[in-house]
């Protein structure tokens, strides 16, 4: 039996590949309506319910309710808008075609209506759900439906709101012919005056307007009616078509102008009915342009604010809203399409739609079908394309293809449609599933293949390859004619299938086990992946595939080609080999190995690389610790740098005694390995940084390459591991047993390294000390010791007589001790580095704390790197020292004590304690430290408040000279903080000490704060009213009084005899308030005497009182208020009072007088200045001349009209 015999219907006959919206024919129609096919409908308990949950049945009943229940809502709808997705061959189109053509009840040419035809396709069990919804939605709606493609209807750069304006128009039945006349048919019909038109186009044109709108001249033929029905508006038959002269509409464009436009046209020619636009292709028109987004999001938003229901828009596109693609602008839409008002029809409906347009079975037929799958069965799970769950049901549905070959079918379809450069200009070249099926049944004869053979992806390249990328069928071509595989039919049938597999490599990897899955071609045809996977091999390795981790196998490109040839052409040097197995090693040492472990303690370990050609003892890794395992890399490609006797040698060599040699392997099986190592490096730096600026075909190279390096990576990393473990390691002059220890690098480095560790560390303790351990033996006195002190492990401390003592007679700090006597001192990092190291290991916290018991037990002293030399845990900076790691490296430990103060010394410093202070000291260092620390501030203190005092006299006296010799010995007795230095300080200033102390108690004594007082007292006098007097009189008994102060005041201690001044400053005092108040009424007389005068003056007597006191103010400004009994302002101020201020303030006062008789009389004041201050007259004549003078200076001033004149 053949394959096309088990069909119901002609599996070769055409199919259409897309629905055309503007097909609305309704032959054409009914034709589609018959093909259409309603998926889904399945109750919950069906299983074919599992596979389909949302198909169209449910989408289709899902729009409808959701449609009627937002009618329902107080108001009615906010958004009513409605967005159809699916991608290519989903039948979105379909779907919102039929629907809208039955909204807009087309009827069929059989007199059935499209709605009637559609719910009837609808033969699922629940298909009376759907025709509910239908009946639901009508008993709501009276509906009129425009169905238009954008794409196809819209004019350039046209907004969606314009074309559906002018789809509506044409549905309404204004003029088809000219939006200008069909905006103006609504004008006329908003004026009232439309059924006048009518008549008047009848008689015009002698037909009726509804025929003559159609024809081309629809224009001039409106343009002339214009001109009848208006005459006086439109003069001449042309002049109406004149005035639209270079428009591009006959109305407003905008939003709220169309929906404004679309409200009137429905009230005139669609009153009571609810319009419905369904708009196909929406996402691809508005696609990444933001103007025609934004217009449309105006339009979704505008319908319901004005509207409310009567006008719905529904609209299609190839993906969701929240799933917008790279580069889009449709997500901005989520928020004017409701979730509720959306529907997606998914990837499940197209095979429902398969099988029933296409592979539907003949009833007779299946029976032999389903036996060949139950023989088969087996088989097709382990070989057949995602086979592993196949049922009965999915193998008599889409036989002969595979149920999992939809889904990959689409895949590659959609990907042809985003990803193919050649697609992008024909979308014809890639069909959809039905048409590429019929195609493959025709041109294929897959018809005519017996029974059991299978539809492969071979069968799909042979339909689609033109729809592929140039360089992919370029590349196929050069296989075809190659002189070996181009005669390989299994090779060829793999690049076919490796072609289409790398279009959905985001989705899965192109293996040799999923090529031979995709080219299962026949039921019984058995394991097919070793056949294939070496013609993968064969066609990888003449150069037509690349392999790659992540993406598998792809079609190398003439691109890939000379990708391949310019990486082969990258140099590789030696240098470069040596740096991959040096990264290398260190990624194996870092790859959390297990430390190796002696004695409880698990040592870090340090690492050297070396290879006798660039790198010599190049460090790997390199510890803080100095306690470590040292490994000694040797990488070797010659052969006799690798001979076991020269490294038996070499290893009990001082250089590499206490580390652990190993040498690799041959590296000839790793180097092959590097090279490409290094050239895949190469190329991906190359262009990695030139990302953005690549083709897309040479990302995906760039892509291959990263994996391509990242797989050579962990390849190279497992190789140089292999090769050290197949070499040998040496250590003090003998060969290891490899044998020992398990074969892997880890286990065989932490194995040898702890067979040798007891070698390199015979000295080794495993004691390490705590910082709260070491601050016990920091106090000053010892208690509560740790036993890691005592004998028996480090044996600094012992116990006598129930204390502690510090003899620091063990092992360790013995060996400390006899190195700093051996080397005569050492740095804290020299004893680290040296007690650190093999062959002792000693932590650095256990040689800091046997530093510090040699130290409390006198052998040492220790010098810092800043400050004086440390001798007792008591000086400063021990604490830091031997708790701060940096401080102690720094820090000169010195062997043997240093050198103390005398028993006299410390004698003469206990009798000054007691003769000058009253206190009794003991002869010890530390209690005369502690002596001065707490008696010394205080006299430090004393000190500072007797200058404060001295400070608060009038011309601060100095100090005595035996007090600054006190603050300085007192600072220098403070400043040491060292036990030794302290005491050398107050035995080297003993005598200012003892003259200071009694110098200091006598001014503490004499110096009150009453004479202080009275001393300022004295000087304020002095310095104010005495100066004062001064300024304006300097008369004998002032002058004596000035020379009394003086004498007094500016000695060496003016406090002393302070009360003699009394009677000098009372005269003083007194002598000056007479002469204040003297000045003071001086003053006061003037300025009545001024004032009387501006008071005689004429027109004085017409002010108010409150331009009296306007022009008297300046008086009061001059005379201020003085206070008799006060310092200020000065007398010599008091004086300018009436010598200076008054005469100012009077010429003042006139001037505002002379303003207000100006604006009272209306006159003119003019100011004559006499000038005759100093003048000389000494005979009659010279008398008549000056007032011949004055005259005529008055009479110029009398001419210029009503002026009085003041002389000045």
């Amino acid at each position: 039996m053949l394959i096309q015999e088990i069909f119901a219907s002609d599996i070769t006959r055409d199919i259409a590949p897309v629905v055309y919206f503007h097909e609305k024919d309704p032959e054409r129609v009914q034709e589609e309506v018959r093909e259409y096919i309603i998926t889904g409908g399945y109750p919950q308990e069906d299983p074919r319910h599992n596979r389909v949950p949302d198909g169209i049945h449910e989408q289709m009943k899902h729009l409808l309710r959701a449609i009627r229940s937002e009618l329902e809502r107080p108001g009615g709808p906010e958004l009513p808008n409605c967005w159809i997705s699916g991608f290519f061959g989903s039948g979105k189109s379909s779907f919102a075609k039929l629907l809208g053509l039955a909204l807009d009840g087309m009827l069929l040419p059989d007199d059935t209506r499209l709605a009637e035809a559609l719910l009837a396709r609808d033969t699922s069990p629940l298909a009376g759900e759907l025709r509910a919804a239908w009946q639901e939605l009508l008993e709501k709606v009276d509906p009129l439906a425009v169905v238009f493609d954008i794409g196809a209807v819209a004019r350039e750069d046209e907004h969606i709101h314009l074309a559906a304006r002018r789809q509506l128009q044409e549905r309404l039945g204004y003029c088809p012919t000219s939006d200008f006349v069909a905006d103006h048919e609504l004008k006329l019909e908003r004026d009232g005056r439309w059924e006048e038109f009518l008549a008047c186009a009848q008689e015009t044109l002698d037909r009726p307007w509804s025929e003559a709108m159609n024809d081309f001249l629809a224009e001039d033929h409106f343009s002339e009616i214009m001109h009848r029905l208006k005459p006086t508006l439109y003069t001449e038959p042309t002049s109406w078509l004149d005035t639209r002269v270079g428009g591009t509409s006959g109305s407003g464009t905008s939003v709220d102008e169309t929906v404004r436009g679309m409200e009137a046209m429905l009230r005139f020619r669609g009153e009571g009915r609810t319009l419905f636009f369904v708009v196909d292709e929406v996402s691809q028109y508005v696609f990444q342009s933001d103007s025609r987004q934004l217009a449309l999001q105006s339009l979704a938003e505008a319908l319901g604010q004005r509207l409310r229901g009567r006008v719905w828009l529904l609209a299609t596109g190839q993906q969701k809203l929240d799933e917008d693609l790279e580069g889009g602008n449709l997500s901005k839409l989520k928020d004017r399409f409701p979730p509720r008002l959306r529907v997606h029809l998914a990837a499940t409906n197209i095979r429902d739609v398969v099988h029933r347009r296409l592979l539907c079975k003949k009833k007779a037929c299946e029976a032999d079908l389903l036996r060949l799958f139950e023989q088969h069965r087996a088989d097709l799970k382990l070989y057949g394309y995602s086979c592993e769950a196949i049922t009965e049901l999915d193998f008599l549905e889409v036989y002969p293809m595979l149920p999992g070959h939809v889904d990959l079918l689409m895949q590659i379809t959609t990907s042809l449609r985003v990803r193919s450069s050649r697609m992008k200009g024909d979308d014809q070249a890639i069909r959809g599933l039905l048409q590429l099926l019929g195609e493959i049944f025709r041109e294929q004869d897959l018809g005519l293949q017996p029974l059991g053979h299978l539809l492969t992806l071979e069968h799909i390249y042979n339909a689609q390859h033109t729809a592929l990328d140039a360089d992919v069928q370029n590349s196929l071509a050069r296989l075809r004619a190659h002189p070996e595989l181009g005669q390989d039919e299994v090779a060829l049938r793999a690049a076919k299938a490796v072609a289409l597999l790398e279009l959905v490599q985001d989705q899965q990897v192109t293996t040799s086990e999923l090529v031979a899955r995709c080219l299962y071609d026949r039921l019984g045809a058995g394991n097919q992946v070793d056949l294939y996977r070496d013609a993968l091999e064969r066609l990888r390795e003449a150069g037509f595939l690349s392999l790659s981790e992540r993406q598998g196998y792809r079609i190398m490109s003439s691109l890939g080609q000379e990708w391949a040839n310019e990486r082969e052409a990258q140099s590789v040097s030696g240098q470069a080999l040596s740096e991959v197995v040096i990264e290398k090693l260190k990624d194996l040492l870092g790859r959390g190995l297990e430390r190796p472990k002696y004695k409880g303690r698990s040592f870090p370990l340090a690492a050297t690389f070396s290879d006798r050609r660039v790198f010599q003892d190049e460090r790997l890794v390199s510890p803080n610790d100095l306690a470590v395992m040292a490994l000694d890399f040797q990488y070797l490609p010659r052969r006799e740098d690798r001979r076991p006797e020269s490294w038996v040698k070499e290893s009990g060599s001082d250089q590499r005694r206490n580390r652990l040699v190993w040498v690799s392997a041959s590296p000839s099986h790793l180097e092959p390995k590097l090279r490409e190592l290094v050239r895949s490096r190469k190329m991906v730096a190359s262009y990695e940084g030139r990302l953005q600026g690549l083709s897309e075909p040479k990302r995906r190279l760039l892509y291959d390459e990263q994996t391509r390096r990242d797989s050579l990576e962990n390849e190279v990393r497992a190789l140089v591991a292999e090769l050290f473990v197949d070499g040998a390691l040496y250590f003090q002059s003998r060969v290891l047993n490899k044998d020992r220890h398990p074969a892997s690098f880890a286990a065989l480095l932490q194995g040898a390294s702890e067979e040798v560790l007891p070698s390199l560390y015979p000295h080794y303790l495993d004691i390490a000390i705590t910082d709260s351990e070491m601050k016990q033996l920091l106090q000053p006195a010892l208690s509560g010791l740790s036993g890691k002190f005592l004998a028996g492990q480090l044996g600094i401390v012992e116990i006598e007589g129930g204390r502690y003592t510090v003899p620091c007679s063990g092992e360790v700090p013995s060996r400390i001790a006899n190195f700093l006597e051996q080397e005569r001192g050492a740095t804290g990092t020299v004893l680290i580095q040296h007690f650190g190291g093999p062959p002792c290991g000693y932590p650095p916290d256990v040689v800091r704390a046997c530093v510090l018991g040699l130290l409390r037990s006198g052998k040492i002293r220790i010098q810092p790197e800043t400050g004086k030399e440390i001798t007792s845990v008591q000086d400063p900076g021990v604490q830091d020292l031997f708790l701060k790691d940096r401080d102690f490296k720094r820090a000169e430990i010195r062997y043997g004590g240093g050198e103390a103060i005398r028993p006299q010394d410390r004698v003469a410093i206990c009798h000054f304690f007691e003769d000058s202070l009253g206190v009794e000291v003991e002869r010890e260092n530390e209690a005369i430290a502690d002596a001065v620390a707490e008696n010394f501030q205080a006299l430090a203190e004393r000190l500072r408040e007797l200058e404060g005092r001295l400070n608060r006299l009038p011309r601060r006296p100095a100090l005595p000279v035996s007090l600054e010799k006190l603050h300085k010995s007192l600072e220098a007795c403070l400043r040491p903080h060292h036990v030794q230095a302290r005491v050398l300080a107050v035995k080297n200033n003993l005598d200012p000490l003892r003259d200071g102390i009694q110098q200091l108690g006598i001014l503490h004594v004499d110096l009150t704060e009453e004479l202080i007082r009275k001393v300022r007292e004295a000087e304020d006098v002095r310095a104010v009213h005495l100066a004062q007097l001064l300024a304006l009189e300097r008369t004998p008994e002032l002058e004596e009084a000035a020379q009394v102060l003086a004498d007094q005041l500016d000695s060496e201690r003016p406090w002393r005899d302070i009360g003699s001044l009394k009677e000098t400053l009372e005269a003083i005092r007194a002598r000056y308030a007479e002469l204040r108040l003297e000045l003071i009424e001086r003053a006061e007389r003037e300025a009545g005497s001024r004032r009387e005068r501006v008071k005689l003056r004429e027109g004085f007597n017409r002010l108010t009182p409150e331009q009296v006191e306007h022009v008297l103010r300046p008086f009061r400004m001059a005379l201020g208020t003085p206070d008799p009994k006060a310092v200020q302002p000065a007398l010599s101020t008091l004086r300018e009072v009436t010598t200076i201020h008054l005469p100012k303030a009077e010429t003042k006062a006139d001037q505002e007088l002379d303003r207000f008789i100006e604006d009272m009389d209306r006159v003119r004041v003019v100011t004559l200045r006499t000038e005759l201050r100093g003048r000389e007259l000494s005979t009659p004549a010279e008398v008549d001349m000056l007032l011949e003078e004055l005259r005529e200076r008055l009479l110029d001033q009398l001419k210029s009209g009503k002026v009085r004149i003041r002389l000045e």
